[in-house]
């Protein structure tokens, strides 16, 4: 449907194989392809406070630009050449940390509570210090409140997420093994209803469906 000449960005966190068959698909169609996946949430979307990550063509730019700029904060250009993929890799290693994150934060909270530990007194020690995280307490704030909806990043996209993120690492001959065990943990907590909820959710992952219950 769309004229030769005009741009398609490709703002979904995709696969590095999704990203060149796309490219290629946008070619024989004579479209401009940009690879452009976003950081931020549900919140900062609707803000207009997102971080693009794009890459494509210099030429189409000045097409694109505004529209980045209506819905980020700022835009990073990785590269002229979309089908490289090079906005998608830098938003695999940002999720790689964000779901590695999201995922201690969770089995702290798990194992505080199987010990009897107020988790306030754990914050209590880091506070302040270089262990001390804002998305650490912001997540954990969602756990411990029960606000894990409306969902800001849901657990079913965390999971296919992090499984791309393994994907990609095993193509290119290297292990990762807390991302697998992520990805693990958020398909786990998927299974246990979590799915539609915030991927901090993944916290129920450390807990059998009977405990839970």
């Amino acid at each position: 449907a769309l004229r030769a000449g005009a741009a398609w960005v490709q703002s979904t966190t995709a696969g590095l194989e999704d990203v060149a068959e796309l490219a290629a698909l946008a070619g024989e169609h004579g479209l401009a392809y940009y690879d452009a996946p976003v950081l931020g949430t549900r919140q900062p979307a609707e803000a207009g406070q997102l971080t693009v990550l794009a890459a494509g063509p210099v030429a189409g730019r000045d097409t694109v630009t505004p529209v980045f700029d209506a819905v980020g904060a700022r835009t990073v250009w990785t590269g002229e050449d979309g089908a490289a993929g090079t906005a998608t890799r830098l938003k695999l290693v940002a999720n790689s940390w964000v779901l590695a994150a999201t995922n201690a934060a969770g089995e702290t909270l798990a194992l505080a509570k199987v010990l009897g530990v107020d988790p306030r007194s754990f914050f209590g020690i880091i506070d302040g210090g270089p262990l001390d995280m804002g998305y650490l307490r912001a997540k954990s704030a969602l756990i411990l409140d029960d606000r894990l909806s409306p969902a800001s990043f849901a657990v079913a996209t965390a999971a296919k997420d992090a499984r791309l993120i393994v994907e990609a690492g095993q193509r290119h001959g290297v292990r990762l093994d807390v991302a697998e065990a992520g990805a693990e943990r958020l398909a786990r907590a998927a299974a246990h209803g979590h799915a539609d909820e915030d991927m901090a959710a993944a916290y129920f992952a450390s807990f059998d469906e009977a405990a839970e219950k």
